[in-house]
């Protein structure tokens, strides 16, 4: 009985290796995977690049023979292979050949969010349409969809569709169900393929021609930053913020005070790194931009989602470059909003992006340190345990600061803030109403939300959008307007009822 090369390798894998290396060892010229060189670049629409090199030249080196062979290895052992050196900022593509994909994935392109320095196809026959698998911030795997038709992703005996041009997250033992093809999610292949990858895997690496264009938008991005805060009219304080007491009062004694007095700090040692954790919603973004009012200090507002995004593999000398904007601008308050996503834990970790960006913060907050900068930097979280354990020890982010959930005297404070300026009926009672809230476990942002919704309740009710509709709308229907108890009593209703609803999208969804 003949025996194919899939059952082969299924029966043995190893002796299916060796009898291959066996054989291409004769024929095949040895090569590094990274070999191709493209003659145009591939960058996602962040950087408004061309998306696909149009005319790919056409591998050489690999003997067809050699290609046949190796494609008899499941496709999954060999996609299983790829994920073992698959860095943030790769793609690898899969299909029955390179210019359907490369044509499926330009129609996509605008679910990959980094650029792409590397990029790999993976050609099967058997496999229905394309699919394409790049790395998000926290380094787990995404399948991008790019076909016309739906796949379904079964996890854990559940099965999720990923519709036509989406992109979920997978896991090791998920299983891609899409056409005739069931393919399974693996962490490694069944045995090692590392001395094959270059055969069944083509290479294109974009770095040398997409480095000048990331560091050209870089630097553009890095001299935007300047001033946001303290030329703006009308600007936020500490009395806009409800609720954080406490927190207003160590603010103060670790930042302003020093700034405004600094003899009485000449023989104390200053922290200039501070982490703001806790949910979200509860103003850690709104209490830092207040400091910088009260503090006359210029801001510069950055959220780490961003920076992960756009700065990926060059944001060392960007962060750099903020600092140093930072300092020719001191005094001045450096405000990281999602923290964690440049600065989660490297233990366990081979993100090698992720490791260079936290070295390179705490080598910029000790310079800060030593040379006694009027520069302090605020990071915000809301997931504290996932920071690295170098980051918060005593040091460099030696303050951490709890922005916890208001307490019923915070609201009281809160609602007066966001409804100072709105039309409440006398028969309104503030009272009542921040103890409803803080039965609800409300935060800041939550109470802003009722408020306006309430507002927007109100015009409903008043027929003010109906009028607004059929051009009727006068001065006196806005002026005798007043937003009613009930049109509170609406808006706290709809709130708790969007909290008790799971809202979330299905386990594997991004979006």
């Amino acid at each position: 009985m003949k025996i194919t090369p899939v059952q082969a390798y299924k029966t043995n894998p190893q002796a299916f290796i060796s009898q291959h290396k066996a054989q291409q060892s004769n024929v095949m010229p040895q090569h590094p995977i990274n070999s191709q060189k493209p003659a145009l670049t591939l960058v996602d629409t962040n950087y408004n690049q061309l998306l696909i090199n149009k005319k790919t030249t056409n591998f050489t080196g690999i003997n067809k023979t050699s290609l046949q062979l190796v494609k008899q290895i499941p496709l999954e052992d060999r996609l299983a292979s790829m994920f073992e050196v698959f860095r943030r900022g790769d793609l690898i593509m899969t299909g029955k050949n390179l210019q359907e994909a490369k044509k499926a994935i330009s129609n996509s392109i605008d679910m990959i969010t980094h650029v792409i320095k590397r990029a790999y196809f993976i050609e099967d026959d058997n496999i229905s349409g394309t699919l394409g698998f790049v790395k998000n911030f926290a380094d787990d795997i995404e399948v991008i969809n790019p076909n016309k038709f739906d796949i379904d992703i079964l996890s854990n005996g559940k099965k999720e569709t990923l519709k036509s041009e989406d992109i979920a997250y997978v896991l090791p033992n998920d299983i891609l169900q899409f056409g005739e093809t069931l393919l399974p999610i693996k962490d490694k292949p069944k045995t090692n393929l590392s001395a094959f990858r270059k055969n069944f895997a083509r290479a294109f690496d974009f770095t040398q021609e997409v480095t000048p264009e990331i560091e050209k938008i870089n630097k553009k991005n890095i001299s935007s930053l300047g001033v946001e805060v303290r030329k703006k009219a009308n600007p936020v304080t500490f009395k806009d913020v409800g609720g954080q007491d406490k927190l207003i009062d160590e603010l103060k004694k670790s930042i302003i005070y020093p700034m405004k007095y600094p003899k009485g700090f000449e023989n104390i040692d200053v922290n200039h790194g501070f982490i703001l954790y806790g949910p979200p919603g509860t103003g850690k973004t709104h209490i830092a931009r207040a400091l910088a009012n009260e503090a006359n200090a210029n801001f510069f507002g950055l959220n780490g989602l961003e920076l992960e995004s756009k700065w990926v593999g060059e944001s060392e000398s960007n962060w750099r470059n903020l600092f140093e904007s930072a300092k020719e601008n001191q005094p001045s308050i450096i405000f990281i909003d999602e923290f964690d996503a440049v600065a989660r834990s490297r233990e366990n970790s081979s993100n090698e992006y992720g490791n260079k960006v936290v070295d390179q913060i705490l080598t910029l907050m000790s310079d800060i340190d030593n040379e006694g900068s009027e520069v302090y930097v605020i990071a915000a979280t809301n997931n504290f345990k996932s920071l690295d354990s170098a980051i918060t020890r005593s040091g460099r982010f030696g303050k951490h600061l709890e922005v916890g959930l208001p307490n019923l005297d915070g609201l009281k404070k809160i609602f007066d803030i966001h409804a100072k300026n709105k039309p409440l009926d006398p028969k309104v009672n503030k009272d009542e109403i921040a103890k409803r809230l803080f039965d609800l476990k409300a935060s800041g942002a939550d109470v802003k939300y009722i408020v306006n919704e309430a507002h927007s309740l109100g015009y409903q009710r008043a027929g003010i959008f109906e009028k607004m509709e059929n051009n009727t709308l006068k001065d006196s229907d806005i002026d005798n307007f007043t937003i009613l108890p009930e049109d509170i009593d609406k808006a706290i209703k709809a709130f708790s009822d969007s909290k008790q609803a799971n809202t979330r999208k299905p386990i594997g969804y991004t979006k």
